[in-house]
């Protein structure tokens, strides 16, 4: 990876990377989808809403030592992370929630669905160099003396 890569590209590659020994929690089937897109290849657990958050989160918890949560950035998935979060810990598991945080403070996302078409956006922007435009000369006007 070169060393002026943006960001949030090494940043992914470093969670696709961790996510095939790390399970990712995430709001619901697109959102898997959209993960899957961007070459998440390891395990992605959508939160079952048939079940209380308590109760999905205790089940997480005896399955696995460590988690990233990735929901949405808007208000409701920001409910969600924390509560989960909370309950994950609470039992005795990591929460990574890092990758959420980043998100959240650095990207105009505000769900996980948008990620793919983010990350093509800085690929295309980092690739794209710089755009310099042109400066142009101006002709004097015929008043200057």
């Amino acid at each position: 990876m070169p060393a002026n890569e943006p960001r949030v590209i090494t940043l992914v590659e470093k969670y696709i990377e961790k996510n095939n020994t790390v399970p990712i929690i995430v709001e619901g089937k697109n959102d898997v989808n959209s993960l899957r897109r961007i070459n998440f290849a390891g395990e992605i657990i959508p939160v079952n809403l048939g079940r209380s958050i308590l109760s999905f989160s205790e089940g997480i918890a005896s399955a696995y030592d460590e988690v990233i949560i990735l929901t949405d950035f808007d208000r409701k998935g920001k409910i969600l992370k924390e509560n989960i979060e909370k309950y994950l810990i609470g039992a005795g598991s990591r929460a990574d929630t890092y990758l959420w945080e980043y998100f959240l403070k650095m990207s105009p996302i505000s769900t996980v669905e948008e990620l793919p078409s983010e990350i093509q956006r800085t690929i295309d922007n980092w690739t794209a160099g710089p755009k310099v435009i042109p400066q142009r000369h101006q002709k004097p006007s015929n008043n200057e003396s």
